[in-house]
């Protein structure tokens, strides 16, 4: 499933640069990209773009197999300020699957102390297949062309199950697997050897490295972790396998696992109508100047946003681009739910936009609409090789009656963007792939994950809206893992940090760090309102 919005790319690329010479500043050698860097088996850390140290990682390519050879995984680390030669480091994953935790902290280094506290390290990276790591590859090998292509061609917007887009969408699923397999076969042997356990025995083989180099025994490495959406399936899968190494785990925005590995995303749909409503709501709250699209009621304005999707479904409207110098296209209504579903990922930030939208459409603008849906299949080769090379052995979406019911389903649960989601999340794309991969590469464990007992209780966070992860994953998560706890956050958007958390939530966070858990049925108040509090600058997925 894609975890990220068409709002917010999942990579700022940070490897584009990797190219660039290194430079020396009063006798130090700076760097500023990972092909600079050495790699190596332990870490050697560098320091990098400014403020950082980065390091190259050398991992086996397959954990049972060390024949098979070696790959590397980018690491680079935010030292804490008031944090000591032996402090503790905190392992962060901004989400994905194919999202780029390098970029992340470059992008949020700011964010890194006041969140988690100044005497820790932050630490990130790419996971194998990603950006400045070992084992990406490009599906389509450079054809731009072949790739847009597809996107028109599978990406129809609204899928509706009684209708030929849903036999149309079906069926051209297997071509970005097509292309994915022949340059598997004729350039990249293991690009396929990327999925979450691989990603998990990566994180297993940091933790010991980093213990090693502070001279502490690799068998008492424990794993201090905050991941966000699909690095909450990273923190589940982790848990499960390696219970005992598990020093503090904190996983915001919680991902059924369960329904990640078969490829059946149901649930995500669930709380989607409650962002629209609360859209309604903080638009009304927030008053005619701060919404453009205030009414004098909640109702008023949820019943013009019903006026504009229907008009647009019973009248789509073409731009010729002769006047923007754009391409002609057709905005119709699955532009505007693909718009709605993406706001959703940050109200503070995209809600007021909403708004200016809506208002612009009620005057016959829709400029701002082109080429949303399309959008969606603008996604990093990565997000779909992970996801599908992790479905490999249990997916489920693989015949048309399980992809039409999995619509209906969507289509139930949600009026303003059931129809759309499948065309967003695209886990259908997953049966056009053949992986063959070794039992090591894939996920053996009991779904959902289970553990006895962690050596230190997991902490699950949801806010109390979530429209892209709904905080019932958060609570099934937790029946797994005993004496875990959900910390619960009064706010509507798309993972706790994302929407910048509030003083209760960080002081819970800090004193779980030092050893504390919350009380179960804890619920901060809210403390951002969309209209009326700007977006914030935190951990973010990049998803």
């Amino acid at each position: 499933m894609r975890l990220s919005s068409i709002f917010t790319p999942i990579c700022i690329c940070v490897g584009v640069v990797s190219r660039v010479l290194a430079v020396t500043t009063n006798g130090t050698n700076m760097v500023y990209g990972f092909d600079s860097i050495p790699t190596s088996p332990d870490l050697q850390w560098v320091p990098c773009f400014d403020d950082f140290t980065c390091a190259n990682l050398e991992v086996p390519i397959d954990y049972e197999d060390p024949t098979l050879g070696t790959t590397s995984i980018a690491f680079i680390k935010l030292r804490g300020e008031n944090a000591t030669d032996d402090a503790q480091s905190i392992l962060i994953n901004p989400g994905g699957p194919g999202g780029s935790g390098v970029d992340m902290l470059l992008t949020y280094r700011a964010n890194a102390g006041p969140i988690f506290g100044s005497q820790y390290n932050a630490i990130s990276f790419d996971p194998r297949g990603v950006n400045n790591s070992g084992l990406v590859f490009d599906c389509f090998a450079g054809n731009s062309a072949a790739k847009t292509a597809l996107v028109r061609l599978h990406t129809p917007g609204r899928v509706n199950a009684s209708t030929e887009s849903i036999i149309n969408q079906y069926y051209s699923a297997t071509i970005l697997g097509e292309w994915c397999d022949v340059a598997v076969r004729e350039n990249s042997p293991y690009g396929y050897y990327v999925t979450t356990p691989a990603v998990v025995r990566d994180m297993i083989t940091f933790i010991e490295a980093e213990a090693e180099s502070i001279g502490k025994p690799k068998a008492d490495a424990k794993l201090w972790f905050y991941g966000l959406s699909y690095g909450t399936i990273i923190g589940t899968t982790f848990a499960s396998q390696f219970p005992d190494r598990v020093g503090r785990m904190i996983l915001d925005g919680v991902v059924d696992v369960e329904q990640y590995y078969t490829n059946t995303w149901r649930d995500n749909v669930v709380q989607d109508d409650e962002m629209v409503n609360s859209f309604a709501k903080f638009c009304y709250q927030a008053g005619p100047n701060n919404c453009l699209f205030w009414g004098p009621s909640a109702e008023n304005i949820t019943n013009r946003l019903d006026r504009i999707m229907l008009q647009l479904e019973q009248e789509p409207i073409p731009l010729s681009g002769l006047d923007t110098g754009k391409l002609p296209t057709l905005v119709t209504v699955s532009d505007l739910k693909g718009y709605i579903l993406s706001a959703g990922y940050e109200p503070l930030v995209y809600f007021p936009l909403l708004a200016d939208t809506l208002v612009n459409v009620e005057r016959g603008n829709v400029s701002t609409l082109a080429g949303v849906v399309e959008s969606f299949g603008q996604f990093p080769d990565a997000d779909n090789i992970i996801r599908c090379a992790d479905t490999y052995t249990r997916n489920k979406l693989v015949t048309l009656d399980a992809y039409r019911e999995y619509v209906e389903f969507t289509t139930s649960k949600s009026r303003y963007v059931g129809d759309i989601y499948p065309t967003s999340n695209d886990i259908v794309t997953c049966r056009g792939f053949h992986h063959n991969l070794p039992d090591s590469m894939t996920f053996q464990g009991p779904l959902p994950p289970t553990s006895n007992g962690t050596a230190f209780p997991i902490l699950f966070a949801s806010n109390t809206i979530d429209p892209i992860t709904p905080i019932v994953g958060a609570r099934k998560m937790a029946e797994g893992f005993p004496g875990s706890v959900v910390l619960t956050q009064e706010a509507v958007g798309h993972t706790v940090a994302n929407q910048g958390g509030s003083p209760c939530y960080f002081n819970y966070l800090h004193a779980y760090l030092a050893g504390t858990m919350p009380p179960p049925h804890v619920t901060c108040p809210i403390d951002r309102v969309p209209f009326i509090d700007g977006g914030v600058m935190a951990v973010v997925e990049g998803t």
